[in-house]
């Protein structure tokens, strides 16, 4: 399937490591052209370094907790790619730190979305994707913080769905589940604590964690125009493991 993301010019935040680099390889094998962000400088060049074969990349370091940079960063994006058509905001604080998750998750995110919204052009083509989490849909244990700035995420994506709606925009959540990939914090539990890890994998009814490429890939299409009428919506891609009925 054509998803048509050729020479579409889209923003991924988060894209040094994990599903944030991993987004960027599938939008750039897609045709599609980026300029990506991360706090981490040299991860970041090495990311750039990397994602260049594919196609074409601009690199900037930014803390999206920090608003004056994240509406440099925007500007700056914008005119190395000539204008906005796809935003894809993956932030995160991480860890249990309330004041740091809503700086960052929710005001960095905020911030993120009405400056690139300020650059697109009015047409479904246009369009935000925020990433979330199953952790919105569940409790955490000793990571209140992170759950809660996750479905707050949800609920910003729902309404600026409706609000920017007119202009044709749209604006949806993917929300990864348990995700493993090398030196992420499932491999870590399978070396040091592979009873728990066992026991997540038989939690989950496909029997398995999820992969980088297939949170990427659902990206990727939400992301298209084949997805045209698809907005205001939370794609979990979790494995079926969050339990009771989404609404």
């Amino acid at each position: 399937m054509d998803l048509q993301l050729k020479d579409k010019r889209i923003i991924v935040t988060g894209a040094s490591k994990g599903i944030g680099r991993a987004i960027a390889t599938a939008l750039l094998n897609e045709g599609a052209r980026l300029a990506i962000c991360a706090r981490d400088e040299d991860g970041l060049k090495n990311a750039q370094l990397q994602l260049s074969d594919l196609g074409e990349v601009h690199a900037s370091t930014c803390d999206l907790s920090n608003e004056e940079q994240t509406g440099k960063f925007v500007d700056w994006a914008s005119t190395q790619l000539g204008g906005v058509d796809i935003l894809v905001s993956n932030v995160s604080a991480g860890g249990n730190d309330f004041r740091a998750s809503v700086e960052t998750d929710i005001m960095g995110a905020q911030t993120l979305m009405r400056s690139a919204l300020e650059k697109m052009p009015n047409h479904s083509g246009a369009n935000i994707i925020c990433i979330s989490s199953r952790a919105a849909s569940m409790g955490i244990p000793f990571l209140q913080s992170y759950a809660a700035v996750k479905a707050a995420t949800i609920s910003m994506v729902k309404s600026m769905a409706m609000e920017v709606a007119s202009r044709g925009i749209r604006v949806n959540a993917v929300s990864p589940g348990d995700i493993e990939f090398a030196g992420g914090a499932w491999d870590n539990v399978k070396k040091n604590n592979p009873k728990f890890y066992e026991s997540i994998l038989q939690d989950n009814p496909l029997q398995r964690l999820g992969t980088l490429e297939e949170v990427a890939d659902v990206v990727a299409f939400i992301a298209s125009e084949r997805a045209s009428f698809v907005s205001g919506a939370n794609i979990l891609v979790d494995g079926a493991a969050t339990k009771g009925l989404q609404i």
